[in-house]
C-alpha cells in the first residue's frame, strides 16, 4: 500500500520544520521554509513534489530533497 504524500497542512499540525537541500554534493545549498507562510499561498492541502520533476536547486539546478525536522517546542 503506497503511503498518503505529505500535505503542508500535515507537516504544520505536527510540528515539523520543512527543510531542502540540493543533491550535488559540492553545492551544499540547503533553505528552511516557513510552512505557514507557505499555507497561506497555496493552501493546507498543497502536497510537496515527490520524485523526479520536483524542485531544482536554486545555485547549480540539481534536484532538491525535503526532509522534515521536529521543532522544539518553546517552554
Amino acid at each position: 500500500m503506497a503511503s498518503k504524500p505529505w500535505t503542508l497542512g500535515s507537516i504544520r499540525d505536527m510540528n515539523l520544520q520543512l527543510e531542502a537541500a540540493c543533491l550535488e554534493p559540492d553545492c551544499g545549498w540547503t533553505a528552511a521554509y516557513d510552512v505557514n507562510r507557505m499555507i497561506a499561498e497555496f493552501g493546507a492541502d498543497c502536497e510537496l513534489p515527490t520524485g523526479q520533476g520536483g524542485l531544482a536547486c536554486e545555485h547549480c539546478g540539481a534536484p532538491v530533497d525535503f526532509g522534515l525536522v521536529a521543532i522544539k517546542k518553546s517552554a
